[in-house]
């Protein structure tokens, strides 16, 4: 696994082939192997930034779930430094503006959430977790279940996005409230896809939203899986991930997932 010099594209593709095999324990090690071999090129942030958009353009991620699971869980690993498990957030926050931009209308409002709450390094956990909600809550948040299992943060920006809607709620109407009041008619309005019930529980209404409960579930579910090997995927096939590339700008051919809250 020893490489001649930094090719981002010749990491992702050893990273897939790492993450479609069936022995788990040995992937670990191959992906911890990875993992120092990219560190020991000493690339500055800004360079594994560039390089992560290279390859992101150089990628076909429009042909399903798992290609873009795997690029995305790729992601993480290329943030990581100094042997560490997490990311720090300014990374966190530069590589999801990065690989979610167009693919999370809340992303603006997340990174912001992040940028100003969010005092501890992002887990792999909080990685995964937030690309399944963005694929289940709509911008309105409708697709939110206080009762599932998101992470806390999660259910911490959720309240952030009501605080939000209040105060301009309050603003645009000139109104004397308590914005500390998280029951006022206005937030259910605007965030139809839920209702607030008494404590500032959420539950999910029944109506359509852009996820059934049966994919939240199935997306909760396979992140939960590649969590306990490891970030590792247990269903991309070697085929599945050519699939997953298209030919590279530097000649290379390839065939096309107790916390504690802020509060």
């Amino acid at each position: 696994m020893a490489f001649v010099r930094f090719d981002i594209f010749e990491f992702y593709r050893t990273y897939c082939d790492i993450i479609s095999r069936s022995d788990h324990v040995s992937s670990r090690g191959m992906l911890n192997m990875l993992t120092k071999s990219m560190e020991s090129r000493g690339r500055s942030w800004d360079n594994i930034l560039d390089d992560l958009s290279k390859l992101m353009s150089g990628l076909n991620l429009s042909g399903g779930y798992h290609q873009f699971n795997c690029f995305y869980d790729f992601v993480f690993l290329a943030c990581r430094e100094n042997g560490q498990k997490n990311i720090t957030v300014s990374r966190a926050i530069s590589a999801w503006k990065l690989v979610l931009n167009g693919r999370f209308r809340l992303l603006r409002h997340w990174c912001n959430f992040i940028e100003e709450h969010q005092k501890h390094n992002i887990s792999e956990d909080t990685w995964q977790q937030l690309l399944a909600f963005s694929r289940c809550v709509n911008e309105n948040l409708e697709g939110y279940d206080a009762m599932g299992a998101w992470p806390v943060v999660i259910d911490d920006f959720v309240e952030y996005m009501y605080r939000i809607n209040q105060l301009n709620i309050c603003s645009t109407r000139d109104c004397s409230c308590s914005c500390g009041d998280m029951e006022t008619p206005g937030i259910a309005n605007t965030f139809s896809g839920l209702n607030l019930l008494p404590g500032s529980k959420r539950k999910l209404v029944s109506k359509k939203c852009g996820c059934r409960d049966s994919d939240s579930d199935s997306l909760i579910t396979d992140i939960n899986r590649r969590n306990s090997v490891g970030c590792l995927h247990s269903s991309p096939s070697a085929c599945a991930v050519e699939d997953c590339l298209s030919k590279s700008p530097h000649g290379h051919q390839f065939d096309k997932k107790r916390r504690t809250s802020y509060t």
